[in-house]
C-alpha cells in the first residue's frame, strides 16, 4: 500500500465514481481502476460496493479512509516539520486559541513575530478549551491557548502575560448582564455574596470553582445555563436571561453597551491562561521561537 494509493482511494471515496475521480486526478479511469482493485487486493477486503452508476464506500472503506485521512495529514506535518527545523524563516504555525486570547492577546503578539519573519503564516483554529485540547492530542495544532485546569503532565505550558491584567497575569472572573440585575450597585465591582438568588450562566468548565466559592461563602449558586461556549453566555446576558460569570478578557467579544460588567471580589476568582504545547510531539523551529514571545 503506497501513498499515492491512498490519495488515489480517499479522492474516489469524496467523488463516489470512478470517472468524477479520474478527472479531478487528471488521470484516465483505467489506471485509477487498476490501482483501486490492486488495493483492494492487498487488504483482502471490498472497499466499495458497485452498481452501475455510483460507488458506495463500505464499512471497511471507512475505516480506512479516517486511517488515510490521519497518514497523509501525519506525512505532511513530518514534511512541514522538517523542512522548518532549521533556522528557516519561512512556513507555518498552527494555533489553536480561545476566543477572548484571540481578539485581545494575539494580535500583537502576531505582529511582532511577523517583523521577524515576514515569510510566516498562522493557520488559526478558534474553539473552547477542550476542543484545542483535542486538537492538540491529534496534532492538528503545534500551539494551544487554554484556560485551566488541563493537564500539566501531558502539556508544556507558559503563562499567557496580558499588559491589562495583574501582575500574577489571571484573569479575573466578572459578572456580565443588564443594569436590573444590579439595582443599587453603581460601582465597578461587587461581593460574591451578592449573587446569591441571582440567575447565573456559567461555562460548565468552571462550574466547580464557582461553585466551591460560593458554597465557601454560605450559598448555592442560582446556576440556569451551562454552556460550553463564550458566545452562548453572553448572547443570554444580552437577551437579559441572566448573569453570565466570565473571565475579564472575555468580554472584548460583548458588543452589547447595555450590558453592565463588574468584578467579583470577596473573594476574587480567576482563571490563568496559558499557551500550551504536547510534550510529546516535536515542534518546528518556528513554533520554539513564537513560544519565546511568551516565555
Amino acid at each position: 500500500m503506497t501513498l499515492k494509493q491512498l490519495e488515489y482511494f480517499l479522492a474516489i471515496a469524496e467523488a463516489g465514481h470512478i470517472t468524477a475521480a479520474a478527472k479531478n486526478l487528471n488521470i484516465s479511469q483505467p489506471p485509477l481502476s487498476l490501482q483501486l482493485k490492486a488495493l483492494e487486493d492487498e487488504l483482502g477486503v471490498q472497499l466499495f460496493e458497485r452498481d452501475k452508476r455510483n460507488l458506495t464506500i463500505t464499512h471497511e472503506g471507512l475505516i480506512l479512509k479516517e486511517r488515510a485521512l490521519e497518514i497523509l495529514d501525519m506525512v505532511n506535518n513530518t514534511v512541514r516539520e522538517l523542512q522548518n527545523m532549521g533556522t528557516d524563516s519561512s512556513g507555518s504555525i498552527r494555533i489553536g486559541t480561545i476566543a477572548s486570547a484571540c481578539t485581545h492577546v494575539l494580535p500583537e503578539h502576531f505582529m511582532a513575530f511577523r517583523k521577524k519573519y515576514p515569510n510566516v503564516d498562522f493557520h488559526i483554529f478558534e474553539g473552547n478549551s477542550t476542543a484545542i485540547i483535542d486538537m492538540l492530542m491529534n496534532n492538528q495544532v503545534d500551539i494551544g491557548i487554554i484556560r485551566e485546569p488541563f493537564n500539566t503532565g501531558v502539556f508544556n505550558s507558559v503563562p499567557l502575560k496580558d499588559k491589562d491584567l495583574n501582575d500574577d497575569a489571571s484573569d479575573s472572573f466578572v459578572a456580565v448582564g443588564l443594569p436590573s440585575f444590579f439595582e443599587n450597585n453603581d460601582k465597578n465591582e461587587l461581593q460574591l455574596a451578592d449573587l446569591k438568588g441571582k440567575p447565573l450562566i456559567i461555562h460548565r468548565r468552571f462550574n466547580d470553582i464557582i461553585v466551591n466559592s460560593c458554597r465557601q461563602k454560605g450559598f448555592s449558586p442560582d446556576i440556569i445555563c451551562q454552556t460550553g461556549e463564550l458566545a452562548s453566555s453572553l448572547s443570554w446576558a444580552e437577551a437579559g436571561i441572566g448573569i453570565a460569570i466570565v473571565a475579564n478578557n472575555a468580554t472584548v467579544q460583548s458588543r452589547a453597551d447595555r450590558l453592565e460588567i463588574k468584578k467579583i471580589t470577596n473573594p476574587t476568582i480567576a482563571s490563568q491562561a496559558y499557551l500550551v504545547w504536547d510534550k510529546n510531539q516535536n515542534i518546528s523551529h518556528l513554533a520554539k521561537q513564537f513560544i519565546e514571545l511568551f516565555a
